[in-house]
């Protein structure tokens, strides 16, 4: 088990670092010739402070590998160990350059000049002045040429942020020198001018944990420069190896608390342009046992002037964490704010905080931004100010009782109509209690979450039965064959476990959610495959005993029978018998408590109205139903009750605890345990080390033939491929026998375990990797079009069908590797078009084409499940029996 936290901690750790690289700067791609030999950096913008002869080696002629005029650029004085000779390409706007390239002058042959070295001057338009490159270990002559004709290329290390560039040759005895130049880098485009910021601290005897590269003013701060926050590298976890090991350009900058006299941190960027930010990217330390933290809190404000930050401050809490000492990137949504300025502003957990990358996901903004003016301020702050008090002259007193009768019948009125909405309030809690308890189920008072009340719809991973449609962050899973036009129509009965209002319209995103059973115990499977049904308008009229799931006319859906069999003499196999098991689990259940001190946040996932999702690492958690108990740390997910959750939101919260941990199917995600004693209440689900199937896709390729792998490899072969989709037919399989439908399924919603063990959840609708996978219907319903049936989107109709549907993208993306979107080539709108070519049944629908690895019998088998009619899809059962026949044999390597 030890080997295996180590393990874990290393995965971690390197995810962090791949996260961090993702974003910044990366000087190994940055290397492009930015145009001296190849003309793309015109005459007029090469430039010298003179030369031997202007038309023969002027400047011009100061390109590599040409041989044009003299061959070179040669100036008209020797050069000796004090440079004064220069040699400038202007590239108008800045750019990052991470090497630079010189030759001398051959001449056909005649040329004998060359420089042995050579010194960069630098200047960009936020320094405004000429900056002498050095290197990381503060070495400012380069080494240049030994003969006249070979070139001699140099790694800036750092590199430099420059709009021009010098090169003044130098030679440690006076020589006739000529110069060719190069130089390599790419286009800044982070738009970062400069930051300013104040100047790292000592630790200790000699430790200077100094921003060693910066560029700008050195004073009591830095300011107007850039350096070590953006020049792409990462420190490592232990900040003595930086120290010790690395250049001193390759570490950290870091703070003392004490330094500060109790202030937080500020860091300004100032960037080239007002642009439009969407997040912050932080690579910080966390080597906690030598005092370093990651910030307790930060605040990021936004400006267009530069001295007025107005609105308010995107605050950031960051969860501390004293388990693992990795160093990690911290990221933060930044919401779409404007401004040409960003402030940081930092407070400390502990007595350091070191900082190694700072890197912004941003565009440029679009219209006309007004400086903020300080007018505005001065104005508010002159309106706040008390009027000189006159002591004989008693003004306030004297208006007040003027309009004394006015003001008291204002009050006396609003009083009243408080008092009167508060009886009405009244009634109806006491009406809704009383039709409550006399509708009310007896499963619903027996799990330990659950409290009386109704709960909003939508507000969690479960809905109940009539509702078509969940909200954002709520949940996906309902049973089968509900829409929009069923809530007219739901008796009762249809209640279910909740009790929900009938005006309430839904919309599928984000959580998967599995809903409530039917009460009556004397339902029985249908031995039919039912197609959706308009119910009748109005109150259903069925008794209180009868248990009906869309309306009085229409049976319950369920499993459609084997195909080439009778209907009437084969039914679904131990259907009822799954859904007593799962009524007697609800009935009996109990959530297992979980101490919260126990449970470590380690990274958050996402964050929805009333809930946030952290991955996790409890220690000692049993494994599901409490079979056996581990005594080292395991994964999990988290999901928490934020603080502005309404009590409503809290009792939805515990129900869908309460169902969720009742499910039991090794192939579906579950509920491990509860954190209830304290505040904030939280679920413990169960988590599986790989993560999510399309990013464990993604990160490998097909391997050709039909090899098994052993686990781990980073190819996947095409039997590897169809046994995750087996286990996936597996899990729907048994959400299908329940009437479940989850309207959320995909790649992204599943999660991989060892052995390519799957397990459906909803995590990845929650992560916001995957928002893009999401479309703004007209009317606001947020859906993962990409995914669903036509008539999921253009009638609002759920049944297991539509899941099948769904089945069939999943597939699709299983057998791509996820590294293409369904329907790449079209844009959400047009994607909205296209299925409305189904519902229109034109048949310029454009189906999904077939992937180049896959057979013809699983071609044929997505074809099946993209068939128009619901009726004519295959079962979950049908489909997961195919994929066990069709893989046959196969097991992985463990």
């Amino acid at each position: 088990m030890r080997g295996k936290l180590v393990l874990m901690t290393c995965g971690l750790a390197l995810l962090a670092l791949y996260l961090g690289a993702v974003s910044a700067l990366d000087p190994g791609t940055c290397n492009i010739a930015l145009g001296m030999e190849s003309g793309r950096i015109p005459d007029d913008d090469i430039t010298a402070s003179s030369s031997f002869d202007s038309g023969n080696v002027g400047p011009r002629h100061a390109r590599v590998r040409t041989e044009v005029g003299g061959g070179a650029w040669c100036p008209k004085m020797q050069v000796t160990a004090e440079p004064k000779e220069w040699l400038e390409v202007d590239l108008h706007s800045v750019r990052v350059i991470t090497a630079v390239e010189t030759q001398g002058r051959f001449g056909n042959g005649q040329g004998q000049e060359f420089a042995e070295a050579y010194l960069l001057k630098y200047w960009r338009p936020r320094l405004g002045k000429w900056v002498r490159y050095h290197d990381g270990k503060g070495q400012e002559v380069m080494t240049g040429n030994t003969i006249t004709y070979l070139e001699a290329r140099q790694k800036l290390d750092p590199p430099i942020w420059a709009s021009k560039v010098r090169f003044l040759p130098y030679s440690y005895h006076m020589r006739t020198v000529c110069m060719r130049v190069e130089l390599y880098g790419c286009p800044w485009t982070e738009g970062v001018l400069s930051y300013s910021m104040p100047q790292g601290d000592k630790r200790g005897a000699g430790w200077e944990f100094f921003d060693a590269t910066y560029d700008g003013h050195w004073d009591v701060e830095l300011q107007r420069g850039l350096g070590q926050l953006t020049d792409g590298k990462f420190g490592p976890d232990s900040f003595k190896n930086a120290y010790y090991d690395y250049h001193r350009s390759q570490g950290w900058v870091g703070w003392r608390n004490d330094s500060r006299k109790g202030k937080p941190l500020e860091i300004t960027f100032e960037f080239d342009q007002v642009r439009e930010f969407t997040a912050i990217h932080l690579y910080c330390n966390n080597e906690f046992t030598s005092e370093v933290q990651v910030f307790s809190e930060i605040q990021i404000m936004f400006s267009i002037g530069g001295k007025i930050y107005s609105g308010n401050p995107i605050s950031f809490m960051y969860m501390e964490d004293r388990i693992f000492e990795y160093s990690r990137n911290v990221s933060i949504k930044l919401h779409h704010r404007v401004g040409k300025y960003v402030k940081l502003r930092m407070q400390f957990a502990a007595k350091w905080i070191m900082i190694s990358e700072v890197t912004f996901d941003s565009v440029v903004a679009g219209g006309n931004f007004t400086v903020e003016s300080e007018e505005v301020t001065t104005r508010s702050v002159e309106e706040n100010k008390s009027p000189p008090v006159v002591p004989s002259v008693d003004v306030p007193f004297s208006t007040a009782r003027q309009e004394d009768q006015t003001v008291m019948a204002v009050i006396i009125g609003v009083l009243l109509a408080v008092a009167i909405l508060l009886g009405v309030a009244m009634l109806v809690i006491v009406y809704r209690q009383r039709q409550r308890k006399w509708l009310g189920s007896p499963m619903a008072a027996k799990g330990p979450l659950i409290t009386s009340g109704s709960p909003l719809p939508g507000k969690g991973p479960f809905l109940p039965s009539g509702s078509p449609l969940p909200s954002k962050g709520s949940s996906i899973i309902t049973p089968a064959g509900t829409t929009a036009r069923d809530k007219a129509t739901s008796t009762p009965d249809t209640a279910l476990l909740l009790d929900l209002p009938l005006d309430e319209y839904q919309e599928p995103l984000h959580h998967y959610c599995y809903s409530s059973l039917l009460r009556d115990k004397s339902i029985q499977p249908s031995d039919v495959s039912h197609e959706y049904a308009v119910p009748e308008v109005g109150i259903g009229n069925g008794s209180a005993g009868s248990t009906l799931l869309i309306g009085p006319k229409v049976p319950p859906p369920s499993l459609p029978p084997a195909r080439g069999t009778a209907p009437k003499t084969v039914k679904p196999p131990n259907q009822q018998d799954v859904m007593s098991a799962l009524r007697r689990r609800l009935e009996t259940n109990v959530v297992p408590e979980f101490p919260r001190h126990r449970v470590r946040m380690l990274s958050k996932l996402g964050q929805g109205a009333y809930r946030a999702v952290y991955i996790a690492e409890a220690d000692g958690i049993s494994d599901y139903g409490g079979s056996s108990s581990s005594n080292g740390k395991k994964l999990v997910a988290v999901r928490s009750l934020l603080h502005n959750a309404t009590e409503a939101d809290r009792m939805s919260f515990e129900k869908d605890i309460h169902i969720l941990g009742a499910l039991e199917d090794e192939n579906i995600a579950r509920v491990l345990g509860v954190c209830s004693k304290e505040e904030p209440l939280c679920a413990i689900m169960e988590y599986l080390p790989q993560g999510e199937l399309c990013r464990f896709l993604r990160a490998h390729a097909l391997m050709p033939g039909d090899r098994t792998l052993p686990v781990g490899h980073k190819t996947l072969s095409f039997n590897c491929l169809l046994y995750m989709a087996t286990q996936i037919a597996s899990g729907m399989r048994y959400l299908e026998s329940l009437n479940f439908v989850h309207k959320d399924l995909a790649a992204r919603n599943c999660l991989v375990g060892k052995a390519y063990q799957i397990k459906i959840s909803d995590l990845g609708a929650e992560n916001d990797e995957y928002a893009n996978d999401y479309y703004t219907m007209d009317n606001g319903d947020i859906l993962p079009i990409r995914w669903m049936a036509w008539e999921s989107i253009r009638l609002g109709r759920y049944t297991t069908k539509s899941d099948v549907w769904s089945f069939g993208v999943t597939l699709w993306e299983i057998l791509q590797l996820c590294r293409q979107t369904p329907y790449q080539g079209l844009s959400d709108e047009e994607v909205v078009q296209s299925l409305a070519h189904l519902h229109d049944d034109n048949g310029l629908f454009a189906f999904l084409r077939r992937p180049p690895s896959t057979t013809k019998e699983i071609a044929d088998l997505m074809t099946e499940c993209w068939r128009r009619h619901a009726n004519e899809r295959p079962s979950f059962r049908e489909i997961h029996l195919f994929l066990q026949r069709k893989n046959l044999g196969y097991q992985p390597v463990t």
